[in-house]
């Protein structure tokens, strides 16, 4: 199957070899058998089964000595230098091969002015030659590479549209006792074309065949009848063929006979119409169906877009509905939450509880809680109150004037001691449980904004750019970068998408770049390069570029004697163009701390990951860790940097001062609140600061403030460090603090340091 699919291949190619033999330009220049030849063995097609088509199809349609000369020298230098670069495996840049297509023409050259004298003539017909041979390129290069099912820039429409009237021109030529081969083939072409392509490509179709018959010989004969024949057929297309075949059959009648357009006209000039329109006939429905499938799956991109946007409207209602299901489940674990009892409340329960336990059977009951009931509750308070607010009571605590008159005093100090630690043990059972119920709401309180926050983003319509995309391909083709689709999109006119389908050889080209930035009117770069469903292609999706970039240095030195530090930090980019910078100070130091900082930023980096809020991202690791019985506390310093906007967001639990260096001047980041773990509601310090292009911000731990004698101290160093690159100013810092303990570190000791520049 393979085999009769190549030789057809050949034949279609020598067919159309002869055609173009025939093809001249005023019947006097003949240049685009020569230009299809080396555009075919350039686009990778067997040269050694070419070469004698080529010969094959000149010769036999004009044998003469110079025929013979141009040809067979063509085709003979051409074979010879591919097969030597492929020999050597080396490819043929489209430069060095231009320069290989003129050596090739010397035969050519040498024929036309030895045998003719014509060197004008000559070297019009070389210059042409090259120049449909750059045409042929493109859209061979699109059809034979990309594949027919994507859609054809502007120029290799136009290459497209100059070799079908190359073709037209040659088929000019074969007129059998008045009938005419281009007529058949150019009302076949215009039929297939209205119920394959579009309008506007049926009628180009026509006007192209006219204006190549005419290129021939001067003869506008056909001009305006193809022109016409191109309308009828859009404007009488309907699901029965033979509609439009009648309405050409019957137009080409009218002209011809009534209005004289053509030179001659016979019975016989009529048969091209009658023939192609038999053929086109006989063609099923479903050829002519998967054929449109195929060549208009681009223009189909159109209701896919939109399909894009009904879909993103669905989703935004399904993300809507789930974020009211969350906030729903989050009011539920809210009114979950008991709360604990007054000391009013506990203080009652307590003493009923001993008097049932202790007093119940006792013989002086009535005496001491009806005959003395005051003093008895008053004792029965103050021992309440003490083992509550002590933890546990005595005998030291009961006064003398009960101890002497009750015979149960021990067994009433032990059932107030019991009754106190089940009570204390109950209120931190209940106290667990709601903060554990606090800590699930507030989860599904963040994820009921996240599910907010993402419809309100899916509900904007995406916009495509169908004008800037053609000019896209345009632009990368002409840059030598085979792009077989593109897709811009925008958002809002501060977020802009490109997605390009690229060959692998052309997707990490440099000048991608620049072009989509050209063409999309902003900076563009790189996102993502992944692979294709269609082999030996890559999707390069490219986005708008931040107004700003961030690089950044980090030091650490660990506590002389321990051998884990317990500061840990992280680097993270989360969405929408932010990075995150964290600095964790584990309480203490070695193995207890570094475990407890790890467990902190870990928390926090996946919550940033996810999309959560800082408040309900802080809260709820302050919640998790306050849970932790091994009371493991942490020092917490963030700084998210939104590197569109410039402004950094400074949140610390815990955490020393932060420091920017800007120019001439130092500026601080104020300390505040509690540790993470101690308390479950301590706010978070958040400081909101704008940033200028150049400006270093430095992050902390206590084991580098604390080495220097006071805060103006350290800034001062700061200040008059040299602007250099972040990892060395972090270096220096370190040393620095290394050196004020007396050469050897007195607690852990990390810097972090971040350098804000505007993009390039």
């Amino acid at each position: 199957m393979n085999k009769l699919k190549s030789v057809l291949k050949y034949l279609c190619f020598f067919v159309t070899l002869y055609i173009l033999a025939g093809a001249g330009i005023n019947n006097a220049i003949f240049p685009f058998a020569t230009g299809l030849y080396l555009s075919l063995v350039w686009c990778g097609l067997k040269g050694y089964i070419l070469a004698p088509l080529y010969i094959l199809a000149t010769l036999a349609h004009g044998f003469n000595i110079p025929s013979l000369i141009s040809c067979c020298a063509c085709a003979l230098i051409i074979l010879l230098i591919t097969g030597l670069h492929y020999k050597l495996k080396k490819p043929v840049k489209l430069s060095l091969y231009l320069v290989y297509a003129l050596i090739s023409q010397i035969g050519f050259v040498f024929s036309e002015v030895y045998f003719n004298g014509a060197i004008v003539t000559a070297f019009i017909s070389v210059v042409s030659s090259i120049l449909f041979m750059q045409c042929c390129n493109q859209i061979f290069s699109a059809l034979l590479i990309r594949g027919f099912a994507y859609k054809l820039s502007s120029l290799e429409i136009i290459s497209a549209c100059v070799l079908l009237g190359a073709i037209s021109c040659g088929l000019t030529a074969y007129n059998f006792w008045g009938f005419e081969l281009i007529k058949l083939f150019a009302i076949f072409a215009i039929l297939f074309s209205a119920y394959t392509f579009n309008v506007s490509s049926t009628l180009i179709i026509g006007i192209t065949m006219g204006l190549g018959s005419l290129l021939y010989a001067n003869n506008p004969e056909f001009l305006a009848p193809f022109s016409l024949f191109a309308l009828t057929a859009v404007a009488f297309k309907s699901k029965y063929k033979f509609i439009p075949c009648i309405a050409i059959i019957a137009v080409d009648l009218c002209i011809g006979y009534f209005v004289g357009v053509y030179y001659s006209y016979t019975y016989i000039s009529a048969l091209p119409s009658l023939v192609s329109s038999i053929v086109f006939l006989i063609i099923p429905n479903r050829i002519l169906e998967n054929v449109s499938g195929v060549v208009s799956s681009n223009s189909n991109s159109i209701a896919m877009r939109n399909v894009v946007n009904r879909s993103r409207e669905g989703l935004t209602r399904r993300l809507f509905d789930l974020s009211e299901v969350f906030g729903e489940m989050d009011y539920v674990f809210r009114s979950m939450i008991k709360g604990g009892m007054s000391k009013e409340e506990v203080k009652e329960i307590l003493l009923s509880e001993v008097k049932n336990k202790v007093c119940e059977d006792c013989k002086e009951k009535n005496y001491c809680h009806r005959l003395c009931q005051a003093e008895t509750e008053k004792v029965l308070n103050e021992l309440v109150n003490v083992a509550l607010e002590r933890g546990r009571t005595t005998l030291l605590d009961v006064p003398s004037y009960l101890t002497s008159k009750c015979s149960r005093v021990s067994n009433l100090v032990s059932v107030i001691n019991n009754l106190t630690a089940q009570y204390k043990q109950y209120a931190s059972f209940i106290n667990n449980l709601d903060a554990s119920r606090v800590l699930i709401a507030e989860q599904l309180s963040g994820v009921s904004k996240i599910m907010k926050n993402l419809a309100g983003e899916v509900n904007k319509n995406v916009t495509f750019d169908a004008g800037r995309e053609n000019t896209l391909i345009d632009e990368l083709t002409f840059n030598n970068i085979v792009c077989s689709d593109a897709v811009i999109y925008q958002q809002n006119t501060d977020v802009t998408s490109a997605t390009l389908v690229v060959r692998n050889e052309d997707a990490e080209k440099i000048k991608i770049p620049s072009i989509v930035s050209k063409v999309c009117g902003n900076r563009m770069v790189v996102a993502s390069n992944d692979a294709s469903p269609k082999s030996g292609y890559r999707v390069l999706t490219l986005k708008t570029a931040p107004k700003y970039d961030v690089i950044f240095g980090s030091s650490a030195c660990t506590k002389e004697g321990s051998a884990t530090s317990g500061d840990t930090f992280s680097l993270i980019r989360i969405e929408n163009d932010k990075f995150m910078f964290a600095l964790c100070d584990g309480m203490g130091s070695g193995e207890k701390a570094e475990k407890a900082s790890s467990l902190a930023i870990g928390l926090i980096e996946n919550f940033y990951k996810a999309g959560f809020d800082n408040d309900i991202i802080l809260s709820s690791v302050n919640k998790l860790l306050s849970l932790n019985r091994d009371e493991v506390f942490s020092a917490l310093d963030i700084c998210v940097m939104d590197l569109k906007q410039g402004i950094a967001d400074f949140i610390k639990m815990g955490a020393p001062n932060s420091y920017i260096k800007h120019d001439n001047e130092i500026s601080t980041v104020e300390s505040g609140a509690l540790p993470l773990g101690i308390v479950q509601d301590a706010p978070p310090a958040v400081n909101k600061t704008v940033l200028s292009t150049g400006d270093f911000v430095f992050l902390c731990t206590d084991g580098i403030t604390d080495s220097f004698e006071s805060n103006e101290k350290l800034m001062e160093f700061i200040n008059n460090l040299k602007p250099t690159n972040p990892q060395t100013l972090a270096e220096m810092l370190v040393d620095k603090a290394v050196e004020n303990s007396g050469g050897s570190a007195a607690d852990d000791m990390t810097v972090l340091v971040a350098k804000i520049f505007k993009s390039a």
